[in-house]
């Protein structure tokens, strides 16, 4: 995946949270829901994006790794 899949995990998973939020403040069903995978989503993205760019040869280069 490139680093734009990861940058969009990760702006999908703030735009799930704010809707958990937004549920949890109005006590409506499926808050909880929302707020989990927000959370999930979140993670994917930050991982995949660590992944991808400690795995990249120019910051290996650059770090002298």
């Amino acid at each position: 995946m490139k680093i734009k899949h990861f940058l969009a995990l990760l702006f999908l998973g703030f735009c799930v949270d704010f809707v958990g939020a937004l549920f949890k403040i109005q006590h409506w069903a499926g808050a909880d829901l929302l707020l989990i995978s927000g959370m999930a989503l979140k993670a994917l993205g930050v991982v995949g994006l660590l992944l991808k760019l400690l795995t990249h040869p120019k910051l290996r280069e650059y770090l002298n790794w």
